[in-house]
């Protein structure tokens, strides 16, 4: 199944859970992380989409670049005046950067344009004034198998009963071989992260960030863009788009003039 065709069927899948409770937000939970490429974990208001995780537990630390965007899905500020997302998340007009609260704390922050990469699930989105929390650093190359990640977010904690939590959830799991994410869309440079129905990435997780390193010293390696497999939405692997392959566009486009 084409990366295409798994986008519409999380879509359709967002859409009935937005249908059933309005304003679900991102949770990250369990042992495993998604990735994106055109596909998705999810919609949001006005069919947006949105990712979300299974597992974890609340968030043990204040992550300074962690962006949860108004539209349902997650991102990270990895400049001062620039977010990482999932181009399938669709557009954003703002998001609360730096708190574990989905709706309360750290800073509000006003996006006034976007530009996403052809051919990936990979955008950024511009901010209309520098924000003062502290950005992530990026990866230079992908994670080794084997390597642990950690996977924040807001979105659903059980699936296919979907219930989202106000508190950021963490969890921290295996990276694969992007082979094994190979059903799902994946790619050589994307990055494939474990899971099972016990510990994975779900609905509201989308444009989240799948990190490596300890407390305070965190490299973002991926950003969340669906499962990793031909069948799950959610309880099984995830595909992330690996960060590395994307670094030179990412730094082209911090780097770029500011257009009004």
């Amino acid at each position: 199944m084409s990366p295409k065709r798994l986008s519409s069927k999380f879509v359709r899948v967002g859409i009935r859970i937005a249908c059933v409770s309005a304003g679900l937000s991102l949770l990250l939970t369990g042992s495993q992380v998604a990735h994106a490429s055109t596909g998705s974990l999810g919609d949001g208001p006005g069919g947006q989409a949105q990712p979300r995780i299974i597992g974890g537990h609340d968030a043990t630390e204040t992550y300074s670049f962690m962006v949860a965007l108004n539209n349902g899905c997650g991102g990270s500020l990895v400049a001062p005046q620039w977010i990482v997302t999932a181009t399938h998340c669709g557009g954003a007009s703002s998001g609360r950067v730096g708190s574990t609260q989905h709706s309360s704390g750290g800073e509000t922050v006003r996006i006034d344009r976007r530009v996403g990469k052809p051919g990936t699930d990979l955008t950024m989105m511009h901010l209309s004034a520098p924000a003062q929390s502290t950005p992530v650093k990026m990866a230079e190359s992908n994670p080794s198998p084997g390597t642990t990640a950690r996977l924040i977010g807001w979105g659903c904690t059980s699936w296919p009963n979907c219930n989202t939590p106000e508190t950021l959830q963490e969890i921290d799991l295996a990276v694969l071989p992007s082979s094994d994410c190979f059903a799902g869309g994946g790619a050589r440079d994307d990055v494939c992260i474990d899971g099972d129905r016990g510990h994975s990435a779900c609905h509201g997780d989308s444009g989240g960030p799948a990190l490596v390193g300890s407390s305070g010293n965190w490299t973002l390696v991926g950003e969340t863009h669906g499962p990793g497999d031909n069948n799950g939405e959610c309880a099984t692997t995830t595909l992330y788009t690996g960060i590395a392959p994307h670094l030179s566009w990412i730094k082209q486009q911090i780097g770029s003039t500011d257009r009004s």
